[in-house]
């Protein structure tokens, strides 16, 4: 009797394991719940906000090029597309880098995190003035210009500052709480981080050489 009652327990014990199995199949393959616009913004907030900052540097860039344009400033944003590879590059970079320094020093600031999202109004802005500047000039075949020459290039720039923004978005937020006392986790993991800003940092000077190239590759053949 007691060998009948072990034996049986082991079937029972078998069913439920193939019944557990059979459950976790069923959980990885059953879909998962679309999330609600609210959940999909909570998760990327820091992108959306980035991407409306840019938006308001475009427009702001663009009036402010169209009621207070200059000699100077045309010959500001003129020198941004023209000479050889080595000032392409060194226009580049510099701009680059100081956008990219501004959002990595914010992200080490007790106060940063409020206005990180902030700091691509400075690519739109430029970007702003120099599609105003090439379509006032040069109407349609300008805007064209900087659909292909511009455009392509600040989407690139703008995708690694919007990742590098949200990075040290939730550096400074976590500096923050740790010094409120909030936080009451196990401190900061800055080797992460500097591995994170390392590449963000050469994937910059990545996108400001090939910039720099294909503009003075391209200059020949794509002219106003």
């Amino acid at each position: 009797m007691i060998i009948k009652e072990e034996i049986i327990g082991q079937k029972a014990e078998q069913k439920t394991e193939k019944l557990k199995d059979k459950k976790d199949k069923y959980e990885k393959i059953k879909p998962q719940e679309k999330q609600s616009a609210y959940e999909v913004f909570k998760q990327n907030k820091s992108a959306f906000y980035c991407c409306l900052f840019y938006a308001a540097g475009l427009l702001l860039g663009a009036l402010l090029l169209k009621k207070t344009g200059t000699d100077s400033s045309a010959q500001i944003i003129l020198s941004l597309s023209q000479g050889d590879f080595s000032r392409l590059l060194v226009n580049n970079l510099g701009f680059y880098f100081l956008v990219f320094s501004l959002t990595l020093f914010l992200g080490i600031c007790l106060i940063g995190f409020p206005i990180i999202n902030a700091v691509p109004l400075i690519i739109g802005f430029q970007t702003g003035a120099q599609v105003a500047f090439y379509y006032l000039e040069y109407g349609i075949k300008g805007f064209g210009f900087s659909l292909l020459m511009i455009a392509p290039f600040t989407a690139a720039f703008l995708t690694i500052i919007i990742n590098t923004a949200s990075l040290s978005s939730q550096l400074s937020k976590k500096i923050y709480e740790i010094t409120r006392g909030k936080d009451k986790g196990d401190g900061i993991e800055y080797r992460d981080y500097m591995k994170k800003y390392i590449l963000y940092a050469l994937m910059t000077v990545l996108a400001a050489v090939i910039n720099a190239g294909i503009t003075a590759a391209l200059r020949g053949i794509i002219s106003l």
